[in-house]
């Protein structure tokens, strides 16, 4: 390594150690919240996202870019004498690769690779620092060693996540996950060597253990919004004439409530156009403002019912509306409840009334806890769909996350819309079960961001679209700690896609 090439990789390395801890891409693994968790898991390489893993207990490439293969980059033998020492692994061409763009740095993924011993290595968090983790950069006439950004293991014996220890396991059934920001070394074109250093503290047997790539999640891929029929009609202007148009509203009426078949709680829902104190900016004209106050857990509850308001009950239909999570809005305690479908009719469906195919469903918005600012997707607040279904195991709705595309995890203070597609499966017919063919999709400002065919709602025909539930509860039953509010605009109900306004303030 020249003395050229050393200074300039010293020189964006003080940079790098001076610099906040980079949070990551969305697709990178975590670490775990310390005293929180919810970091990688056996099941989730995000568990606070709800992020899984394709496969139980890790996503790796080989040295070939075969997924899930054997040909390790680097392997080392670690022996079992009883003694504390340093392990390495020489992995500069995965490091090389990962500078040049080739592949993503989701980080190193350590696996047994023979024998079956148990060994123990010093963690990022250990109070020894200099046995702490190091990848070191350099050559003959220098290096400089770096520190993990992120490093856990995967126990198979646990759904916890086992980030934030002072130790590392490997084993044949526990993986090791580290990561290191190359963002700064990347300017730097001449990486001679790169070693993986780990020290460790106990071993039970020896062990080989092999270098590969963590390759989890999805690629990173911008994509165009999908636009529909709300694109004829700048800032909505006249859709609700639009013949597929079911129901439509922009909240501009002082009279807004009386377009519903029913509007609860109207103590803490208004209309307003401005609100200083939240942040709130206007979509166009007035909004909702929806207010869970402090020490309660339900907030908006309006209705719109089909059959009374067009005289049936479809088995198809979209659902669009625009949220915008007020600045206030902070879930630390427990999710809950946003708009969405159902067919309840008052019998089961919500609140713990299991449902058997002929009494009920319900499809409703979810949201769960803020992810910790120190996960790769820290302070964003993740949404979906909260389902009672036929096929339902427990008493209680199953929650599903829109993850694909990463779209269902929003930011406070900006105008998303949010759309939903519900199509109810096929009833029973000649003594068998309703089919499986039901379907669910959301799209999250015109992209998807959740799609799932094969839900069974119903058993028999009588249980159709019973009516749009505006949604919005905290819980569960634990009440909200202080007042949280959501705006919502712009709700337009109809029997063809919708999609995004193509003009407005809203930022694609």
């Amino acid at each position: 390594m020249t003395t050229k090439n050393l200074y300039s990789l010293q020189a964006v390395l003080v940079m790098l150690v001076c610099a906040a801890p980079a949070r990551g891409a969305k697709n990178d693994w975590a670490e775990g919240t310390p005293g929180v968790g919810r970091g990688a898991t056996r099941e989730f390489f995000n568990a606070a996202a709800h992020l899984p893993w394709k496969h139980f207990m890790g996503d790796w490439r080989d040295a070939k870019n075969v997924e899930q293969g054997s040909v390790a980059y680097a392997k080392t033998r670690v022996v079992d004498d009883d003694k504390g020492k340093f392990v390495q692994w020489d992995v500069t061409p995965l490091v090389r690769q990962w500078l040049s763009g080739k592949y993503p740095n989701q980080g190193f993924f350590l696996r047994i690779v023979g024998d079956c011993g148990t060994i123990r290595f010093a963690s990022r968090e250990s109070d020894q620092v200099e046995h702490r983790p190091r990848l070191i950069l350099g050559g003959a006439s220098g290096s400089i060693e770096m520190a993990p950004v992120a490093d856990t293991f995967l126990a198979k014996s646990t759904y916890r996540s086992m980030g934030n220890r002072d130790m590392l396991e490997a084993s044949d059934s526990n993986p090791m996950l580290l990561r290191f920001d190359l963002s700064a070394v990347a300017k730097v074109r001449a990486i001679p060597s790169a070693t993986l250093r780990l020290y460790t503290t106990k071993q039970y047997g020896a062990a080989d253990i092999g270098v590969f790539r963590c390759c989890q999640g999805e690629p990173l891929r911008p994509s165009a919004p999908v636009f529909g029929l709300a694109a004829k009609y700048s800032a909505d202007q006249g859709i609700d004439r639009d013949p597929d148009v079911v129901f439509a509203t922009g909240f501009e009426s002082n009279q807004w409530y009386a377009q519903w078949t029913r509007a609860g709680k109207m103590e803490v829902i208004d209309t307003v156009s401005a609100d200083v104190k939240r942040k709130f900016e206007p979509l166009r004209g007035k909004a909702m403002r929806v207010r869970i106050a402090k020490g309660a857990t339900g907030a908006l509850n309006t209705l719109l019912k089909f059959q009374k308001e067009t005289g049936r009950e479809p088995e198809a239909i979209y659902f669009r509306y625009y949220l915008r999570l007020g600045s206030d809005w902070n879930q630390t305690v427990q999710g809950g409840k946003l708009p969405g479908i159902s067919g309840t009719y008052g019998v089961a469906g919500w609140g713990g009334r299991k449902v058997n195919g002929t009494d009920g469903w319900s499809a409703r918005g979810l949201f769960t806890l803020r992810i910790p600012h120190d996960n790769p997707l820290g302070g964003l607040h993740p949404i979906g769909t909260y389902c009672y279904h036929a096929d339902m195991k427990g008493h209680y709705g199953a929650p599903w996350v829109w993850t694909k595309g990463y779209g269902g995890f929003l930011e406070n203070n900006r105008w998303y819309c949010i759309e939903q597609f519900l199509k109810l499966n096929t009833a029973a017919k000649n003594g068998q079960p309703g089919k499986r063919d039901g379907i669910l999709r959301a799209w999250v400002d015109g992209r998807l961001a959740f799609e799932k065919t094969d839900i069974r709602f119903r058993d028999v025909e009588k249980l159709k679209i019973e009516q749009i539930w505006m949604n919005v509860y905290h819980g569960g039953t634990k009440p909200s700690p202080y007042d949280q509010h959501v705006f919502i605009d712009n709700v337009v109900i109809a029997n063809q896609y919708i999609g995004p306004m193509e003009h407005g303030n809203v930022d694609y």
